[in-house]
């Protein structure tokens, strides 16, 4: 998907202008909570990036945050962590999955009463507030790829993001939270972006079941099945 962005004009120049957007000191804190690449923007993670931007512009983004008073450490203190997440405020609580081992998450966060946020409004690109009804998403702590944030949107509706440098937990919720699963079944996207974003989302969901030696058959021509065990 990305590659194809990379051989149009205008692809190649949004591509380049999510590049610039990763090396603003002022973005930085923003940007991470929408990613923080394990091995760098390439370019499949700009491409996500780009996708959550067209979210957020276009009104489709609810984020609340929540005061944790911590930062994240590193992944396998994963027990540090979860004491940390102890202390978030009464009626939000916070698992984090002790193993992981290659789990499509962090662990899980639940709020039991609406959360106070914000979104863009597109007509004026002002914030106006809004809020989250109680609910549930996967968590993401540290480093995540921006792409991996696009399918917990795609999948969920939802993330809580505690990137590494932040104090804060970042939920985000899409508008509704039902939007791109509605694409995923048929409904009207809003724009060619948000069309890609559900093609995307659809080879990570499709990656994610089959596998990664099925998935290289798929991009070669060649569909490859696991040998039955005897």
């Amino acid at each position: 998907m990305a590659e194809a962005w990379a051989e149009t004009q205008w692809g190649s120049q949004a591509l380049a202008g999510m590049y610039r957007w990763t090396r603003d000191a002022e973005w930085s804190e923003r940007i991470a909570v929408l990613g923080q690449p394990f091995s760098g923007w390439d370019m499949g993670q700009l491409f996500s990036l780009r996708c959550l931007a067209g979210l957020w512009m276009e009104g489709l983004l609810t984020i609340s945050e929540v005061e944790v008073g911590a930062q994240p450490k590193q992944d396998s203190q994963r027990q540090a962590n979860q004491q940390a997440l102890l202390l978030l405020p009464e009626g939000i609580s916070a698992t984090v999955d002790p193993d992981q081992r290659g789990a499509d998450d962090d662990g899980l966060v639940r709020w039991e009463n609406p959360l106070s946020g914000h979104f863009n409004d597109p007509s004026d690109n002002e914030s106006q507030p809004d809020t989250i009804a109680p609910g549930w998403s996967p968590l993401e702590v540290g480093n995540t790829d921006a792409s991996s944030t696009c399918f917990h949107l795609a999948r969920s509706g939802a993330l809580a993001r505690w990137p590494y440098g932040d104090t804060m937990l970042t939920i985000m919720q899409t508008r509704p939270r039902t939007l791109i699963q509605g694409w995923r079944m048929g409904d009207p996207a809003y724009d060619e972006v948000m069309d890609d974003l559900v093609e995307f989302s659809n080879w990570i969901a499709t990656g994610r079941m089959f596998g990664p030696k099925i998935m290289r058959g798929m991009m070669e021509g060649e569909i490859y099945f696991p040998s039955p065990k005897a």
